[in-house]
């Protein structure tokens, strides 16, 4: 684990490559004045002359010179900004260079010839979340953010980032150590037949609290179902037997040739996996093997995995092409089918332009008996019906759990833990309530509830788990 101190730290929080200009990002107080041996200002608004004198959140133009020699590293502008108004809460720098890869290592040198070092892997959030300008959900949503592929991904993120998530968690918060207050009052009771009608307003008011906030926290782990969908991308298998048209739907819907298209069966031997992005939904595309009875033994894992790649995605489209047989449509899809739910796969009927296939109505009628009620017939070559095979995925999508217009999506998988372990202990604190002899339970079980919610926002998060989440993010962020 990292040695973490409160120094001033550096690094370039542009990606690596080269570009028009990149970003050195410097934080920690009284970096301004260390910076100062390798910062020449040569044009400011006020008419200053060190860096560390510019106000906060003004900008001037200048060089970056190395202390040692005195020689011009390169022209840039800097920004300054005073604690506590930083992303860091502490006094900051940033430094807008020429993007070459010469030039920003020679401004990270000249900075740690003045005694700032270089920044571990995720220092400037987590010095964020110690210094209280953000919760630890809203830290993690950073990466979140910068990783974003999609519209919907970056809505998520965006939201948890600004906080709207800390704040739902913080009423809830609020509300059940309020509940907790009057409880450790009941405590100090005796309770038995004679409990007074105060007694019995403050036992309901409790209950009525964690009825309330057993809500709130059952629509954020219900979110989960889509907010996961946005993190780890929906995957869509596509299945079938050989020359069902798999590759070409593939290449179509990718709008390029990802996979070799012929009419020699098996061609396609292992699961090919692209990513593409349906109405702002990150969603990852498999082809697989065809299915079929073979001797070849590489072909036969090939349509293990195929099969596994169907167990394993959110959705299936089943193809079906034009001269499939009902006993070959059936014997495809059953084991599938039993494993997962028909409800989850769609017949894709395949090569419309090429006619349509005159065993329709009995392949869709056997099917319909597995559980497959949805059906559309797609030409790949002509690109037709291919937006109903979008709209599948946009309307699985939709069904899923949270409202993502509010802002309340959860979609980090130790956020979910956290919360769901915090439901479960208020339901059994709820529970307890309803015999006044379980109210020292309810109190205990309670509190173990309102850890789990600290962890999401960092308020009972253990030190060694906080530098794991940071330790996870890029350097310079």
């Amino acid at each position: 684990m990292y040695a973490y101190d409160d120094e001033p730290i550096c690094a370039c929080s542009t990606p690596a490559g080269i570009s028009g200009i990149a970003v050195i990002r410097v934080s920690g107080d009284g970096c301004g004045v260390l910076a100062d041996r390798c910062a020449r200002i040569v044009r400011s608004g006020g008419d200053y002359k060190l860096l560390s004198e510019l106000p906060g959140y003004s900008c001037a133009y200048g060089q970056v010179v190395d202390p040692t020699s005195g020689e011009t590293v390169d022209e840039v502008v800097f920004t300054h900004f005073a604690n506590p108004h930083s992303y860091t809460g502490e006094e900051m720098i940033e430094i807008s260079c020429h993007g070459s890869s010469a030039v920003k290592q020679e401004i990270l040198r000249c900075l740690g010839i003045c005694g700032i070092r270089l920044a571990y892997p995720g220092e400037f959030s987590r010095r964020a979340f110690i210094n209280g300008k953000m919760s630890l959900a809203s830290a993690e949503a950073v990466m979140d953010v910068i990783n974003s592929e999609s519209e919907r991904q970056l809505k998520a993120a965006d939201s948890l980032m600004t906080g709207k998530l800390a704040k739902t968690i913080k009423t809830i918060e609020d509300e059940l150590y309020g509940a907790m207050a009057l409880i450790e009052m009941l405590v100090e009771f005796d309770h038995d037949e004679d409990d007074t009608e105060s007694e019995k307003e403050d036992i309901s008011k409790v209950v009525n609290t964690m009825k309330e906030q057993r809500e709130v926290l059952y629509n954020l782990c219900e979110g989960y179902t889509k907010g996961r969908i946005l993190s780890e991308r929906m995957r869509v298998a596509l299945i079938g037997l050989p020359n069902s048209g798999k590759s070409t739907l593939l290449n179509t819907l990718t709008g390029f040739d990802r996979a070799i298209v012929t009419e020699v069966a098996g061609t396609t031997r292992d699961t090919i996996e692209t990513a593409v992005d349906v109405d702002g939904i990150p969603v990852t595309l498999i082809d697989t093997a065809g299915l079929r009875k073979t001797e070849d033994f590489i072909e036969s894992i090939g349509i293990g995995r195929a099969m596994d790649a169907g167990r394993n995605a959110d959705l299936v489209f089943y193809m079906i092409a034009p001269d499939i047989s009902v006993e070959d449509a059936v014997t495809g899809v059953s084991e599938l089918a039993e494993d997962i739910g028909g409800e989850y796969i769609t017949g894709v009927f395949t090569k419309s332009d090429e006619g349509d296939n005159p065993r329709e109505e009995e392949i869709r009628d056997a099917l319909e008996d597995m559980g497959i009620t949805r059906f559309i017939s797609v030409s790949a070559e002509e690109e037709l019906n291919i937006d109903k095979l979008e709209d599948v995925i946009r309307e699985y999508y939709e069904s899923l759990g949270g409202r993502q217009e509010e802002g309340l999506l959860i979609t980090n998988s130790r956020h979910y833990d956290r919360l769901k372990s915090a439901l479960k202990d208020l339901d059994t604190a709820i529970d307890a309530m309803a015999d006044s002899a379980g109210i020292e339970i309810c109190s205990a079980v309670l509190r173990s509830c309102l850890d789990e919610i600290g962890e999401v926002t960092g308020k009972t998060v253990s030190a060694s788990l906080a530098d794991t989440i940071f330790s996870r993010f890029c350097i310079g962020k």
